[in-house]
């Protein structure tokens, strides 16, 4: 078991990691509002920022509680709070609801209120600052619920989205279980909200009849929704987190991942969709798959349930094992191309490139031409400035006869990058010939 400063470290470590994943360091610099109920979550957070701008890693932050005057309580959670933030040394201040004839409305009730909270916290934040929320992932979950009871649209069936213009969620990276851990060893004082327990309300509801029949029956539920809505998140590229993530392409013979860094669960689902076994523990095999890209190995890389990776420029692969590329077909063509044929090929810009390679994830046979191998017809001063290569592990037939014939070939996607990298140091024009078009060549 951890010790209370072993979990305040990894607690730290990891929302810190996950906050700084989501916003830009200009972003951090810049100040912050945090929006404070007295409640577990929200002082805590407030906890957490104050702790930040200690460190120096965020700028100045201060601190708003909403008093909707529904409730006398409420008098004594804002004094809560403002005594808290002396502690803290943050400025405070209270904004109160102004309802439409000085009553809250008996229907509706929780959309009105969050729609006016949200509407006071937008009309206090000054330019280029942030608005703190304390939502985590248990209250992600409870929303991801009421979304797929009655709503379609895919973004909003995800949950409650880590940030939306101004407003960031550091905690969604977290339980309530966790935090209320936290805020034990801390000992931070909060006031628990008595209307919470009325089910009435559809969320309340939820969180006490619904959900403890789910997590009792399925203990690792959060677990698997985190994976899962960060996985479709990635997938209709909506993440915020983890810049540079991959774009994800799916077809029915495997799937292709283009991007600077390939996540976790990205890579898990898609292995799952492809294998034949049910689901198992991957995250050992695909961390060692990811030190080995690391380290510039390609692969293939296996996995159970007859599915294999390779990565190549900037693209990882993920197929079922059984998957066979047109290797021999493009070889066979190839090795039928005198130097004279070759050198007919004409010319082609960036521009054109790029049309092609949008068109190349439309066409058929995807998996089966990837990674998309252009031959690079050039001198070559140009093919080492491209950092072109003359074998494949995918296609050894292919490389074979590319060594013979002293030729170079390149992934388009990595083709792209260089050239694009490199402007006004390579021609405008290249000759470059795709060489899955050659699959098309061989008579049937």
């Amino acid at each position: 078991m951890l010790k209370p400063i072993q979990y305040r470290n990894l607690f730290f470590s990891h929302v810190w990691e996950f906050l700084s994943g989501a916003c830009s360091p200009h972003s951090l610099r810049g100040s912050h509002l945090i929006a404070v109920s007295g409640g577990l979550d929200s002082m805590a957070l407030l906890w957490f920022a104050a702790r930040l701008h200690q460190a120096g890693r965020i700028g100045p932050i201060r601190a708003v509680y909403i008093h909707h005057q529904t409730r006398s309580g409420q008098d004594q959670e804002a004094l809560v709070v403002q005594n808290f933030c002396k502690e803290l040394n943050v400025k405070f201040k209270i904004i109160k609801v102004e309802w439409e004839n000085g009553e809250a409305p008996q229907s509706n009730f929780e959309s009105e209120a969050r729609r006016k909270r949200r509407a006071l916290l937008l009309g206090e934040v000054k330019k280029g600052e942030n608005i703190w929320l304390g939502h985590h992932l248990d209250d992600s979950y409870e929303w991801w619920l009421m979304q797929r009871s009655r709503s379609t649209n895919l973004k909003a069936s995800l949950g409650i989205p880590v940030r939306n213009g101004s407003i960031i969620r550091p905690f969604l990276c977290v339980s309530k279980k966790q935090i209320s851990k936290m805020a034990k060893f801390e000992g931070l004082r909060y006031i628990e909200d008595p209307t919470n327990k009325d089910t009435k309300y559809d969320r309340n509801y939820l969180r006490q009849e619904v959900i403890p029949k789910i997590k009792k029956r399925y203990p690792q539920y959060l677990k698997h929704y985190a994976h899962m809505s960060n996985f479709g998140a990635a997938t209709l590229n909506m993440s915020l987190l983890n810049h540079g993530m991959a774009h994800i392409f799916v077809y029915g013979d495997g799937a292709m991942l283009i991007g600077e860094k390939f996540d976790e669960y990205q890579i898990r689902e898609l292995i799952h969709q492809f294998s034949t076994v049910k689901r198992g523990e991957l995250t050992e095999s695909i961390l060692k798959m990811q030190k080995a890209i690391s380290k510039k190995k390609k692969g293939p890389f296996n996995f159970s349930g007859g599915v294999s990776a390779y990565f190549s420029g900037n693209t990882l692969l993920i197929y079922p094992k059984t998957l066979k590329t047109n290797d021999e077909s493009i070889a066979k063509v190839l090795s039928q191309l005198s130097d004279t044929q070759l050198r007919q090929f004409p010319h082609t810009t960036f521009h054109e490139l790029e049309i092609m390679w949008k068109n190349f994830l439309k066409s058929n046979d995807v998996m089966k031409n990837s990674p998309a191998l252009v031959l690079v017809l050039e001198s070559e001063s140009i093919k080492k400035s491209l950092n072109t290569s003359n074998y494949d592990a995918l296609y050894p037939e292919l490389s074979k006869i590319v060594k013979n014939k002293n030729l170079r070939f390149i992934p388009m996607v990595k083709c792209l990058e260089m050239w694009k990298k490199k402007e006004g140091k390579l021609p405008d024009r290249l000759k470059l010939l795709p060489l899955w078009n050659l699959a098309n060549l061989l008579p049937s």
